[in-house]
């Protein structure tokens, strides 16, 4: 295995350091991984909602939430369709629970059995049969264009809520939101992020202060010059600006432009005794504004700011350091503003942070990266799962030895999310979707135990797919010359088609497609690490299917079994499209390099500082040199193919695993031997205690 640890400059991290207030070693570990930027360092350094994007930057979002208030006033009928997976099972739970409290009639609908992915007509004629008015597709329904027409045709009105590619096309639905299209700041929302998007937004609609244009004001002066900045908020997101600077005797306002840009609006600054005074002097003392002070709702809701001039906010803003740009007086003007309207709502939108669990199990459900606001949401996601008041995921936790537990998103990724998803995989996604809805634990208990049931079938039957599959898939590897895999059975489950397609790719390196033959249909899932792979398969293959849909690294699709052989023929005649993966020597990045006289547990609180760990965001790699093998034993349950080491670095023991490395014991080293060592650092609980732990990624002599 070779080690690579790229270069830094110095300077930078020393700059990282003091700006950002932080110590050389986690800004060397930044500056490393390429994380430099200021609004990239924010969501490290940051834990606080209000650094979290504003929904109504989804530019279709008013037009959702005025359709999905229309429904709940009106006591129409709303119908929640939703995904079979973790990510469309928490959508659904998030916007079922959140409409209900707010008074709607709703109800929910999963593909069950063998139902196909994405919005069906068998959906749309439950929908019409129960006299529903609005169908809210969460998790899917941006590629599902046939079907909101039909539904359309039929008198119900759909609203998209999704994050999956959307196609050149959208379908013709009252509003799609989805992060994906122009005009949000960040794409990698999973489902249920956008549904939470879309909460928020909701409850923010019944705040008097939706909908209202609001225009902020601030005079400086500046030499002999007032300088005047305006900039107006609609549902607290910036829609215009202007700046316009005055020398007395040149320009009235009347004939300024900023003049038509206020005219008529209430002004809203703070300390509006010094505004006045400021444009008296410079623009004549009959210059009479509409200035509204909000210092007062300041000292009501945010105390600490109270009394504070502009100058003084904008020097102390925690924001400005991560701005990618210098920021004005108007611009803290803004956030103040944001941050106070969002104090006054607080009891409004409070429930909001109540379904960040659903969220994170969402977000790390479907591998969404771990980079910008995604780490905001799963931080304090994690922190709601450890104290989960939901009887159903109490009851998942006790059964996984979780409960009271330092919960890990390893822990959700590797043990919840499997067990959640087994219930879809095994067509009975409703099972998993009424654990999540539980209200008591005797309500839960009976269900978890199917959905624990559900999930040991599951595993039988992707193990005799695994075997059934290695054979072709190592076929197919030879045909493609190494490029990817395709393979497919009519002996294949077709809700584990996603899991063996993960599994294949893994193994081999290579893009895999994994296809189950079932009655009219062939229903198959691809999987990739390469970018544009996925998007260019469904760019040239999409027209053959039924339908189809994914992310940049996933994907699935149906096509009718007739068609298959055509399909696979084509596939491979284009398979020079893609490219063959990279060979040679495995490579570890090492984060940093840690000299053993300063390995000592104070390392965690960096650990610490990292987290969440996960896609787009690796657990920290660090290499320390000359530690000394104290102690090494085998271990495992069936094969004893691990070792248990005690390494000692100086004064210092470190307990240690290094996974499936037993034949390297004694062949490559031994005890009492000198080793430079690659290593993660974690916590290990067992038996209600917990110790820190090294696991090693690699070890040389």
């Amino acid at each position: 295995m070779k080690w690579n640890k790229s270069p830094i400059d110095t300077q930078l991290v020393k700059e990282i350091a003091r700006r950002f207030e932080i110590d050389l070693l986690p800004a060397a570990i930044l500056s490393r991984r390429g994380i430099t930027a200021p609004e990239q360092l924010l969501y490290f350094l940051e834990n606080d909602t209000r650094y979290v994007h504003n929904p109504f930057l989804m530019p279709a979002m008013m037009d959702a939430v005025e359709r999905i208030n229309a429904a709940v006033d009106s006591g129409e009928k709303i119908l929640i369709f939703g995904d079979r997976d973790v990510d469309g099972i928490t959508s659904t739970v998030l916007l079922f629970e959140t409409l209900t409290e707010l008074g709607g009639d709703v109800q929910w609908m999963l593909p069950e059995g063998e139902d196909a992915y994405g919005l069906s007509e068998k959906a749309i004629e439950r929908a019409v049969t129960d006299g529903v008015g609005l169908l809210l597709t969460v998790d899917c329904g941006v590629s599902n264009a046939a079907e909101i027409t039909m539904a359309s045709e039929r008198g119900v009105d759909c609203v998209v809520i999704d994050h999956h590619n959307p196609p050149g096309d959208l379908p013709p639905a009252i509003a799609v939101v989805n992060p994906k299209l122009p005009g949000y700041p960040f794409r990698d929302l999973c489902g249920c992020a956008v549904a939470a998007k879309v909460e928020w937004a909701l409850r923010f609609s019944h705040s008097p202060f939706y909908g209202v244009s609001f225009c902020l004001l601030n005079a400086r002066p500046a030499n002999e010059t007032l300088v005047v900045e305006a900039l107006r908020l609609t549902n607290l997101v910036e829609t215009e600006r202007i700046v316009e600077s005055f020398v007395p005797g040149m320009v009235s306002l009347e004939k300024s432009r900023l003049a038509s840009f206020i005219a008529g609006d209430e002004l809203l600054v703070l300390d509006a005794a010094l505004q006045g005074r400021l444009f008296a002097k410079f623009l004549g003392p009959d210059v009479s504004l509409p200035l509204s002070d909000i210092g007062p709702l300041i000292s009501q809701y945010l105390p600490d700011l109270a009394g504070k001039s502009l100058l003084k906010l904008q020097q102390a803003a925690r924001s400005a350091r991560y701005a990618p740009r210098a920021l004005t007086e108007i611009d803290t003007l803004a956030e103040v503003f944001s941050t106070l309207i969002v104090a006054r709502e607080q009891a409004r939108l409070s429930p909001c942070a109540a379904h960040l669990d659903l969220v994170t199990l969402g977000t790390l459900a479907d591998l969404m990266p771990l980079v910008d606001e995604n780490r905001i949401f799963v931080r304090q996601g994690l922190t709601q799962l450890r104290a989960s008041e939901r009887p159903g995921l109490r009851q998942v936790f006790k059964r996984k030895d979780l409960l009271g537990k330092r919960i890990s998103t390893t822990d959700i990724a590797w043990q919840v999310s499997p067990l959640l998803n087994s219930a879809g995989r095994m067509g009975e996604p409703g099972k998993a979707t009424q654990v999540l809805l539980a209200t008591t634990a005797e309500e839960a208990d009976g269900l978890v135990e199917q959905l624990f049931a559900l999930d040991g079938k599951r595993k039988s039957l992707g193990e005799s797919a695994w075997s059934l599959l290695m054979g072709p898939a190592k076929e197919s590897l030879e045909r493609s010359g190494g490029r990817c895999i395709l393979v497919h059975d009519e002996r294949v489950q077709k809700g584990i088609t996603g899991i063996i397609a993960s599994r294949l790719q893994g193994f081999f390196k290579a893009p895999s497609i994994v296809i189950a033959e079932a009655g009219e249909l062939a229903v198959g899932s691809i999987r990739c690490n390469q970018p544009h792979v996925i998007a260019n398969f469904f760019a040239r293959h999409g027209p053959d299917f039924l339908n189809y849909g994914g992310h940049d690294f996933a994907g699935g699709f149906s096509v009718e079994r007739g068609k298959l052989g055509a399909f696979v023929e084509s596939f491979y005649a284009g398979i020079e499209d893609i490219a063959q993966p990279a060979a040679g020597e495995e490579t570890v990045t090492v984060d940093a390099e840690i000299p053993i006289t300063f390995l000592s547990p104070d390392l965690q609180k960096t650990v610490d500082m990292f987290e969440p760990y996960g896609e787009g965001n690796p657990a920290l790699v660090f290499l320390t040199r000359g530690m000394r093998v104290a102690h090494c034993e085998l271990i495992g349950r069936k094969d004893m193919s691990h070792l248990k080491l005690l390494l000692e670095a100086g004064k210092t023991k470190w307990p240690a695993v290094y996974w499936n490395a037993a034949p390297r014991f004694p062949a490559e080293f031994t005890i009492g031997d000198a080793v430079d060592v690659v290593y993660r650092l974690g916590r290990n609980s067992y038996g209600g205690s917990e110790n820190l732990q090294l696991t090693i990624v690699d070890l040389r002599k």
